[in-house]
């Protein structure tokens, strides 16, 4: 099995590395190692292209039955040198399996610190809902978005080019219960968001209460004050040395009988 690291933006290394493809394939293969984006294309009956795009990596490999291509890489430069001498690699296709597993273990981090964020932050959520939080939530769901969208996209390429074997399986339920899982969170989200809606009307309800309930008792004090602030030359108490105090008592009881009625109304 050929292992070799080739830099797919330079033509001369194509040219003089590539001998499976014609001069036409060569030329779709430099454009298709541009894309950032995870696709995988059949070049021809012997070479199939992969490329897998992530937010901090763009991984990008051909492949034959006996030739494994790759373009320079942290992640397949720092695990190649232990894959090669693996006794259990029958082909490349069983080299481009460990590529999956290793792909996936980087999401399922991704998915684990994103799981851990959101639990410190729906506890937040709960007990100080605040409208700076929506932009948390947003991020929070393209985020969750973007697990999901790459899952789906490795798990089509890979069941694509399966092999039966045991590793190959092994894969594929991980795969697909990895995105069992990221679709689960976008839900969460989802909750979360609908959630945070529920706290804010509650907390909007309650001022509206707040001041529906000051201005009900303002209201009947409201009246009192303009009966007595009439020019009549006959008002009651208008002579009176202790009239001001009799008014304020009067207040008084209103604000009384409006807390009681509120109270056996249960709106306090």
């Amino acid at each position: 099995m050929e292992i070799k690291a080739l830099n797919f933006n330079s033509w001369d290394e194509i040219k003089s590395n590539i001998n499976l493809l014609s001069e036409s394939e060569k030329t779709d293969f430099k454009h298709l190692a541009t894309l950032e984006k995870s696709f995988s294309k059949q070049l021809n009956s012997h070479l199939q292209f992969f490329s897998f795009k992530g937010s901090r990596y763009h991984i990008r490999i051909l492949i034959s039955e006996n030739a494994f291509y790759y373009h320079p890489n942290n992640i397949l430069d720092e695990n190649l040198a232990h894959w090669r001498n693996d006794q259990k690699l029958a082909n490349t296709y069983d080299l481009l399996c460990l590529v999956g597993f290793e792909l996936l273990e980087i999401i399922q981090r991704q998915s684990h610190s994103l799981e851990s964020f959101m639990d410190k932050f729906e506890a937040d959520i709960l007990e100080d809902p605040r409208k700076s939080q929506i932009s948390d939530i947003i991020r929070l769901r393209g985020n969750a978005l973007k697990i999901k969208k790459q899952l789906n996209n490795y798990n089509q390429i890979f069941i694509r080019y399966k092999r039966s074997t045991p590793l190959w399986d092994e894969l594929i339920i991980n795969l697909q219960s990895s995105l069992d899982d990221a679709r689960s969170l976008v839900e969460v989200i989802e909750n979360i968001r609908e959630a945070h809606q529920a706290s804010m009307d509650n907390k909007a309800n309650e001022i509206m209460k707040f001041l529906t309930i000051m201005a009900t008792i303002l209201l009947p004090i409201s009246l009192l004050t303009s009966f007595f602030g009439m020019n009549f030359e006959n008002m009651p108490l208008i002579h009176n040395h202790n009239g001001i105090y009799i008014l304020y008592g009067l207040c008084l009881i209103v604000v009384l009988i409006s807390i009681y009625l509120f109270k056996q109304k249960d709106w306090l």
